[in-house]
């Protein structure tokens, strides 16, 4: 399977939009990445965030956030429009329109799957919705009428679409839409793999096994907590990892550490939480040395597999089906 790393985008000043900092570490893998494309190609690059300093933060662990201009993304709700005129953010629209060219960019960014994305999508453009556009990651083509017309919408000043799987690819070609290529999901290359085989820790003097879960797979649960006492049975420790650490139970996945670790029956000691945020660089050491991850989130499956780690997967959505296939393909 033939595999770029360069993005054909011929605009000098590039802004970003999706889902960003909502302390998801898959979506800000894949910002992260796509941002050091784009620099290593000569792009003046402006990034719209839900918390544009605390993404800023985590970035500092990677790159020169002084070549990034952040900025609050559009308001989708009318509680967040007057929080928006209240904080003095009207003034930042004008930031919107200086940029030459907009990447919409996220995992699953316009799929039915998710309610409302079409027009969340449509709503981050307001200030710009006249520049050229470019859609990346997964796309599904919408089944509701209302859908299909903000799609059509959508498309109409789209010049390319970067799908991160052939079925996508596929899709929007019979749909009519020709401008579409595979490109790899940028998280998948979140470390350098050669790197990685050499990575020692000292953290854990046993073997041990990384976990997730998220709400969507609530229905794994059980599966989960079962295949986890399995592992802590024959001595492995227990490391749990909050990929999404948001602020409503759809979006934290903190909350299933303790319902795992009371349904496994692990004592405190071999039970511990990995964090990614901080320290991204030593949760990526712990993970590359890890016998096994459990886990529902896409995203920490692809880092998992690209670090050669093996990983068990509950698939929730029709994404990580297609991902399994991407990633057999590559390894």
């Amino acid at each position: 399977m033939k595999i770029t790393n360069t993005l054909a985008i011929p605009e000098k000043h590039i802004l970003i939009i999706g889902n960003r900092s909502y302390k998801n570490m898959g979506d800000e893998l894949i910002l992260l990445w796509t941002v050091k494309i784009l620099l290593k190609e000569g792009k003046k690059i402006t990034i719209a965030a839900y918390d544009p300093n605390r993404l800023k933060t985590f970035f500092n662990q990677f790159l020169d956030t002084k070549k990034i201009t952040f900025v609050t993304e559009i308001p989708k709700g009318i509680r967040s429009w007057i929080k928006y005129i209240f904080q003095g953010k009207l003034t930042q629209r004008k930031l919107y329109r200086e940029v030459d060219a907009v990447i919409i960019g996220w995992g699953e960014i316009i799929t039915e799957e998710n309610k409302h994305s079409y027009r969340y999508r449509l709503a981050s453009l307001i200030p710009c919705l006249k520049k050229p556009r470019y859609l990346m990651w997964g796309i599904q083509l919408p089944k509701k009428i209302f859908n299909r017309i903000l799609f059509k919408i959508l498309l109409k000043r789209t010049k390319h679409i970067f799908a991160r799987d052939h079925e996508t690819v596929h899709a929007l070609q019979e749909y009519g839409y020709k401008d579409v290529e595979f490109f790899m999901d940028t998280s998948f290359f979140a470390y350098n793999r050669k790197s990685a085989k050499n990575f020692k820790t000292a953290t854990f003097q046993q073997k041990y096994i990384v976990v997730n879960i998220n709400k969507n797979a609530e229905q794994f649960l059980p599966e989960i907590i079962h295949e986890v006492k399995r592992y802590y049975n024959k001595g492995y420790e227990v490391l749990y990892v909050p990929v999404a650490k948001g602020n409503n139970t759809q979006y934290d996945d903190m909350q299933y550490a303790k319902r795992i670790k009371s349904g496994a029956e692990i004592k405190n000691q071999q039970f511990s939480i990995l964090d990614w945020e901080e320290d991204f660089d030593g949760f990526t050491k712990t993970l590359a040395q890890a016998s096994m991850v459990i886990s529902s989130r896409l995203h920490l499956f692809l880092l998992a597999s690209f670090l050669g780690v093996p990983t068990k997967v509950y698939p929730y959505q029709k994404k990580i089906i297609k991902m399994e296939k991407i990633v057999k393909d590559l390894l």
